[in-house]
């Protein structure tokens, strides 16, 4: 049973009583969440001796292990799974209580946490982020680019910019866009396309040795073509297409204002995921995290046609 005393944790086992205090489980939560103490460390920011030395005397205080050290990293046991639940229910409570503290400031000012992947957050949403910035001059963006899900519910992120189909229900979810994608190739050699056959000869740069050729209809637009090259990042992709490498499958917004590339006949794009904003429902009487929402929605919206395939140089192609 779990009992818990002013900022403490208080385990009662076979009639013993271990007192934890609360630092103790962030550094037992981060481990286990990333699987290894220098990853931990990095998160707390912390150096990873002092991660290992708060685990070992965490051990030591409950007198049972709590993870298997294996070759892959630190593996919950059976215990330690256990109280990672607890830790878990206790760490979301405090994040709720955190929120709930935060959203009574009305002030334009402070921090707010925004994740999401660097793909977005280059040419399509820091100009936006900028612009914000400096109309609301006293609040502070903590921009975190990963393709980690972080849990709004324990407060590691305010706002998430995600593309998924299905958002997590938990969380309020503004749809903002149906991302297309197109087919590119190096500006360079458009002067290629009226030499007949020469685009049949091209190749697809795929993405590893399960994804080397796209599905769906731009697939069945380009039946020829075979696959060379494997390289997952969308970025480095983008650069391998410019540079002639090959035929590149690349998100319409980062590739239709590039000036190196240009879409391939027939010059069409396909629908793939939704991109959405979410945030916790907590946020909702939050004034700077609702201004940021309000001011990302108007913005993002003139960025709609780009982000959906319909902004493109067709005279290019006359």
């Amino acid at each position: 049973m779990l009992i818990y005393t002013s900022g403490f944790k208080q385990f009662n086992d076979n009639d013993e009583t271990f007192i934890m205090n609360w630092d103790d489980l962030k550094y037992f939560i981060a481990v286990c969440k990333n699987g290894s103490i220098r990853s931990a460390a990095i998160e707390l920011k912390v150096n990873h001796a002092t991660v290992s030395r708060r685990i070992n005397k965490f051990e030591q205080s409950l007198c049972k292990r709590l993870f298997e050290r294996t070759n892959s990293g630190y593996v919950c046991t059976k215990f330690g799974e256990e109280i990672y639940q607890e830790a878990i229910a206790l760490e979301n409570i405090m994040g709720s209580v955190s929120r709930i503290a935060e959203n009574k400031n009305d002030a334009l000012s402070g921090e707010i946490r925004i994740t999401l992947i660097d793909l977005l957050a280059e040419d399509l949403l820091m100009p936006i982020f900028a612009e914000f910035c400096r109309l609301y001059p006293n609040i502070e963006l903590n921009i975190i680019d990963s393709t980690k899900t972080f849990n709004l519910a324990n407060r590691e992120a305010d706002i998430a910019f995600r593309v998924c189909n299905k958002p997590p229900e938990h969380l309020i979810a503004r749809k903002l866009a149906r991302l297309h994608r197109s087919c590119y190739m190096a500006k360079s050699n458009l002067s290629k396309l009226r030499n007949k056959g020469w685009l049949e000869q091209q190749n697809w740069i795929g993405w590893n040795d399960k994804m080397r050729k796209p599905v769906g209809q731009i697939a069945k637009d380009y039946p020829r073509f075979k696959s060379k090259h494997k390289i997952l990042s969308a970025q480095l992709q983008l650069h391998a297409c410019k540079n002639g490498l090959g035929i590149a499958v690349i998100p319409c917004f980062y590739a239709d204002k590039n000036p190196d590339l240009v879409r391939i006949p027939p010059y069409t794009s396909e629908p793939k995921h939704n991109f959405w904003l979410l945030y916790h429902p907590d946020s909702r009487n939050n004034a700077k995290i609702q201004q940021f929402i309000k001011f990302m929605l108007n913005k993002i919206s003139e960025l709609k046609p780009l982000m959906e395939g319909n902004e493109f140089d067709r005279s290019l192609f006359k």
